[in-house]
């Protein structure tokens, strides 16, 4: 645990705070030559690398089979089946209120203008496994796509013994009615649902978290594919003044270190008066869990404002407010990826089931970043009706400006049609 006093300049802090780490050129290469390899060989070249990289050989056919995704759903514990639609509930409420809806103006020479939102055709999902078990990603990834109404949802996810997926990967999958789900994981899944295979669909947008090797795919295909960001390790900043609950605070600390490679939690004490406290619980709590606390921080704040400076400064993925009246403070609040409003709200209840989306931005993305949401899986289409009258109207402006550009042929298209 580190301890570091935030002086008049939060950048200092920001940078003692955000140990960033460059792209190992190893890594780059590898996913190059991955996603070369896929391009050119498709499904021969994913089941390589699974077999190279995870150990298994997948069969011709490796998507997974719906009765799989039903079983999986039947075996999981009752008490999960009733989380899971819970949260799947209320993750499409709260996505419910982000849908645009498409609309038109009549400007004042009579044109008609407008947009029309159209839903994407096929959502790709990358949702993490390995040795864990993420049904959460499933919720989180897939809702928002359902609810802006993409047709086809694809989820790829990290294999298990025998060519399957994580159980409670299935099961999510079977309670949202997605029946494309591949055992593949890493930068072939990525480049699996980019270039199309003959057994993975091309994709329009990819979304969802992962490791180092993923989000290197999701950076190279980014263009050719739309994305939803490049994730980094996750992160929480967590404002509290000396009314603050310790073990409430040691308990989201190490709630986010949890997540391993590279997550970062800090405390922003304010005014320095619980920060020892603090430390105390997080070294109680450690010992009895069994994890590290080598990434978390407590700063030593002067005063509230200057808690928020380094907050809007370091832009972090999580922002936990564990102060008097915590409501009134976002309106002061400029960079964070979600908020968490008084000291009940623990950034766990985001993760899972209080609906707000858990894939958000981080690495300082919130700085022009936002969570995961609807508009992901839409594209906004521009609308233009021109009566006679508007196109008479027109003319005289559009000719003018287009023949300063030098474009005569755009002055010559318009000309045409305000003749009667």
């Amino acid at each position: 645990m580190r301890r570091l006093t935030l002086g008049a300049d939060p950048a200092a802090v920001v940078v003692a705070l955000r140990e960033r780490a460059e792209t190992a050129a190893a890594v780059e290469r590898a996913v190059t030559e991955i996603l070369a390899d896929v391009r050119a060989r498709g499904d021969e070249a994913v089941r390589a690398h699974a077999l190279r990289l995870d150990g298994l050989e997948l069969p011709e056919h490796y998507g997974l089979d719906p009765s799989e995704l039903s079983a999986a759903w039947r075996a999981a514990r009752p008490e999960l089946r009733v989380a899971l639609k819970l949260a799947a509930t209320n993750i499409r409420a709260y996505h419910t209120h982000e849908r645009p809806e498409p609309w038109r103006e009549t400007l004042a020479q009579g044109q008609v203008v407008g947009q029309e939102i159209v839903p994407l055709g096929v959502a790709g999902l990358y949702v993490p496994g390995g040795l864990a078990n993420y049904p959460s990603s499933v919720l989180m990834t897939a809702i928002p796509a359902k609810v802006a109404g993409v047709e086809r949802v694809v989820v790829c996810s990290p294999p298990r013994a025998g060519a399957g997926v994580a159980a409670g990967v299935a099961a999510a999958c079977e309670l949202l009615g997605i029946g494309d789900l591949y055992p593949i994981g890493g930068a072939q899944a990525v480049a699996a649902m980019a270039f199309g295979t003959a057994v993975v669909p091309r994709c329009d947008v990819i979304v969802g978290p992962g490791n180092a090797y993923v989000t290197e795919a999701k950076r190279q295909v980014m263009g050719e594919v739309r994305i939803d960001g490049l994730a980094g390790p996750s992160e929480v900043l967590i404002v509290a003044d000396a009314q603050g609950r310790p073990d409430w605070i040691a308990a989201d600390l190490l709630a986010q270190a949890e997540h391993g490679s590279g997550a970062m939690a800090a405390l922003l004490d304010v005014g320095g008066e619980l920060g020892d406290r603090v430390a105390d619980a997080v070294a109680e709590l450690s010992a009895e869990l069994g994890l590290p606390a080598d990434h978390i921080a407590l700063v030593t704040c002067p005063d509230l404002q200057a808690a928020l400076d380094l907050v809007n400064a370091f832009a972090p993925e999580h922002l936990e407010l564990h102060v008097a009246d915590a409501a009134a403070l976002l309106p002061r609040v400029r960079n964070a990826g979600a908020v968490f409003v008084g000291p009940r709200a623990a950034t766990a209840f985001g993760d899972y089931a209080a609906g707000t989306n858990h894939v958000l931005p981080t690495g300082g993305s919130a700085r022009f970043g936002q969570g995961l949401s609807v508009s992901d899986f839409v594209k906004r289409v521009g609308i233009v009706e021109m009566s006679e009258g508007a196109a008479a109207a027109l003319v005289e402006p559009v000719a003018t400006i287009a023949s300063e550009e030098g474009l005569r042929s755009h002055a010559r298209s318009v000309e045409l049609r305000g003749r009667p």
